[in-house]
């Protein structure tokens, strides 16, 4: 049973600023932002600090030195965290770490090539990379390190900072910030399946179809057996050296009692088959918004298309984006794989290679960059490949555009599923594609008017739902609950 203290009172700040998009005159709230390593972490928890900024409230994001200035730049302040903990020998022999790398995001993506997860294994066979019996480099001893190197500083800033919401992207919850005095919320940033967690759900991370229950029961069987079980023991370890609770046997991730947060499009969700608790927060998408203020290039430069792409584009020759994301252009030999086969494709081809771009060759009909700015170019194109990674999937449903989905690990396989069920794309396995499959497949979508048509309609209800500043207003709404 999770044990947690309901706080007596908010701390409201004097100064009351009018939300850009609200005619409601709320307190400003002071919010701090927890967010894991990672792209698609970093940029969900952005995207909803963007909006909640708009309307009034004051933002901070606890950082790393090693990243010193990323969310600065995005007119955010940063409370910034040095690793100074040691680490006792007796867990050096349970938490893997490699300090070779003082980038995090680069210690996280050589933990995941590591795991094997980008090898080609089932989503079943998946699971023993989430087994911390069978994978030493189950990523949650890492996860556990990090934490211990930090959470006396969290605990600290929290007491001096005294915010009134403390929102957490992380797989694993430090306990001074789950077990505190102040409100704190889980947000998703993965396919919902993770926080529903519901047995009237295919289970997480299996890619099964919501209508047809063969393979659940076995899923669910070895899911809890691994990486509920695996997840579980990490976070009590956590919970035990800090002397406090351990979580309950049942759950998979750890929800906060207050409330919780995550993004993924009405006409993706899974509200069709289950009910949202009151305490649950949606959006459609956390999509974050450029920058206006940063000259950074990354953050803030708008897309050209490079003129022999363009000037090839007609009626018949369409523009395509493809991107297996941060982890999975790590794997070279599988991005040159599907390169090789898009090379013979009679459209344009815009191409994030990732940190593997000099290791990759580009045909003719292809522009690649290591860094684009997908935000920028998802309105430009008429196709996306993807690997299936949430922020992806929401940000180019935003824009009404059709997706083949490669999915490589995790909730990629749920969200392949649901986007064939729902009938906005298609899912292709990125290591097992039949020569001249994924050509016919693009040529399918390209001529599919009904799907194409579907998508364009959703996209335009996405961008016109406001779901983020209506989030924003439930966020507010439950924390003036709780005070009252």
């Amino acid at each position: 049973m999770i044990f947690f203290l309901w706080f007596e009172s908010f701390i409201w700040f004097h100064q009351q600023k009018q939300p850009t998009m609200s005619e409601q005159k709320n307190k400003q709230l002071k919010i701090i932002f927890l967010s894991s390593e990672g792209a698609g972490h970093i940029n969900a928890c952005v995207g909803l600090a963007q909006e909640l900024a708009k309307c009034g409230h004051e933002i901070y994001f606890f950082n790393k030195p090693s990243n010193i200035g990323q969310f600065e730049k995005l007119g955010f302040k940063e409370i910034i965290l040095h690793e100074n903990a040691v680490v006792d020998d007796t867990d050096k022999k349970q938490v893997k770490t490699d300090n070779k790398d003082d980038n995090d995001q680069g210690k996280l993506r050589e933990t995941i090539i590591k795991s094997n997860l980008l090898a080609d294994l089932s989503p079943y066979d998946q699971l023993d990379v989430f087994d911390r019996h069978k994978n030493k480099n189950f990523f949650g001893f890492a996860i556990i390190n990090d934490i211990r190197k930090i959470h006396e500083q969290i605990q600290q800033s929290l007491s001096e900072q005294k915010p009134d919401l403390v929102i957490v992207d992380y797989i694993l919850i430090p306990p001074c910030i789950a077990y505190g005095q102040i409100p704190w919320a889980y947000l998703c940033s993965h396919n919902p399946l993770h926080l529903f967690n519901s047995q009237l759900l295919p289970p997480i991370t299996s890619g099964l179809p919501t209508d047809n229950r063969s393979g659940w029961a076995d899923f669910y069987d070895k899911f809890r057996k691994t990486y509920q079980s695996s997840l579980q023991y990490c976070q009590n370890e956590l919970n035990k050296h800090y002397q406090c609770p351990e979580v309950n046997k049942n759950q998979f991730l750890f929800l906060s009692p207050h409330f919780n947060i995550y993004g993924y499009p009405e006409q993706l969700d899974y509200t069709d088959i289950i009910t949202l608790p009151e305490n649950v927060v949606r959006l459609d998408g956390f999509c974050r918004q450029q920058s206006t203020t940063t000259t950074d290039d990354n953050d803030n430069k708008t897309f050209e298309l490079p003129e022999n792409i363009k000037t090839r584009l007609s009626d018949t020759v369409k523009l395509i984006y493809f991107s297996l994301g941060t982890f999975g252009s790590t794997n070279v030999t599988l991005m040159q794989k599907i390169l090789n086969e898009l090379a013979g494709c009679p459209h344009q081809i815009i191409v994030s290679t990732g940190q593997s771009h000099q290791q990759l060759s580009l045909s003719e009909n292809m522009y690649g960059q290591s860094y684009l700015p997908q935000m920028s170019i998802l309105p430009l194109v008429d196709l996306v490949i993807t690997h299936g990674g949430n922020n992806t999937v929401t940000e180019t449903m935003s824009y009404g555009k059709p997706m083949i989905v490669m999915p490589l690990f995790a909730d990629q396989h749920d969200n392949a599923q649901r986007i064939m069920e729902k009938g906005f794309g298609y899912r292709i396995n990125p290591h097992r594609f039949e020569s001249n499959q994924l050509i016919q497949l693009i040529q399918q979508i390209l001529l599919d008017k009904i799907m194409i048509e579907r998508c364009t309609n959703a996209g335009d209800l996405i961008r016109k739902s406001n779901s983020k500043w209506k989030a924003c207003t439930k966020i507010e709404k439950l924390l003036n609950n709780k005070k009252e």
